[in-house]
């Protein structure tokens, strides 16, 4: 999973809109909702848990303290003024059947509630629950590769604990990083990202 070098945001949008990265959204997608919508609102809207993965791509003017990579590859010219950025895509961690109740599951697979198309995310690779709080709480469902937060490995149901989830968290699934946020937070992300 990640970007070719060169994408753009509009690239982006067609990248999630193929169903590249699976059930991401782009962040600037998220923007008008959380300008116009209040907190609560926001939250009922687009859920309480979000994962956010950072991808690199070209973008802007070429900066004076970023390092410059360049390829020879024959007379191609490689583009003038451009160094990496970030692009941000959202996995809202919310469940896509009701009535199933509010556990989310993760995965590759598309039938998951989160879909992460890499080959080293399980087909069903972990989920999440409300915990008493409500925060959520993340479980390794018998992955392959392994579930983390923080670094610190996720137990599979019945083997232990679920991990409570945070804003700021490292999450790993498989040789995916991710970072977990709340609504709040996701929020005021959105709004400064697109001013």
């Amino acid at each position: 999973m990640g970007m070719r070098i060169g994408q753009s945001e509009p690239d982006l949008r067609k990248i999630v809109a193929d169903g590249s990265l699976g059930s991401a959204i782009p962040i600037e997608s998220l923007a008008p909702d959380a300008r116009s919508l209040a907190p609560d609102a926001f939250a009922a809207r687009h859920g309480t848990g979000f994962l956010l993965f950072t991808a690199k791509r070209l973008d802007g003017p070429e900066s004076t303290n970023s390092t410059k990579l360049m390829l020879d590859d024959g007379d191609r010219e490689a583009p003038d003024g451009r160094t990496a950025g970030l692009a941000v895509v959202v996995y809202p961690m919310r469940s896509r059947d009701p009535s199933k109740g509010p556990i989310v599951t993760l995965g590759r697979d598309s039938k998951q509630d989160v879909v992460i198309p890499d080959m080293s995310v399980s087909r069903f690779h972990a989920f999440a629950k409300p915990g008493p709080d409500g925060a959520l709480l993340l479980q390794d469902a018998g992955s392959t590769n392994g579930t983390t937060v923080n670094g610190q490995s996720v137990l599979t149901a019945g083997a232990g604990p679920a991990r409570r989830l945070g804003p700021g968290d490292n999450v790993r699934l498989g040789h995916i990083e991710l970072t977990f946020t709340d609504a709040r937070a996701l929020r005021e992300f959105a709004i400064q990202k697109t001013r």
